[in-house]
């Protein structure tokens, strides 16, 4: 569950912008805040501080499709993608169920089906 201050905080910065990228932003920060109470702590410090904002998270994302929208006129960031820059962005860590994902077995754990033959 959101913090009420980290709650206030994000909907403060999306007052006014509403069907723009910076409210987006504020909706996906909820959604990582409500899974990761870790994440959410840090968001709540980040998002007061001058820079840290929802504005400087969605500058973050049009420096991203910038660098890699080649020549279309047209660009779309997933939410997957998002996500990996707002931690970065915000020094956000990665959740334990994505680190364990991420982990190849060790060599030992692993079965050889050719041993059965």
């Amino acid at each position: 569950m959101l913090s009420p201050t980290l709650l206030a905080l994000i909907e403060e910065q999306q007052n006014g912008h509403e069907n723009e990228p910076l409210f987006m932003v504020g909706e996906q920060l909820k959604e990582i805040a409500e899974r990761e109470p870790v994440s959410a702590e840090l968001l709540e410090k980040d998002l007061a501080v001058e820079g840290m904002g929802l504005a400087g998270a969605a500058a973050a994302l049009q420096k991203y499709s910038d660098e890699h929208h080649g020549k279309a006129n047209c660009f779309c960031i997933t939410p997957k993608v998002a996500e990996g820059i707002f931690r970065e962005f915000y020094g956000l860590p990665v959740p334990e169920a994505k680190e364990k994902e991420t982990r190849t077995e060790p060599e030992s754990e692993r079965i050889d089906l050719a041993s059965f033959l």
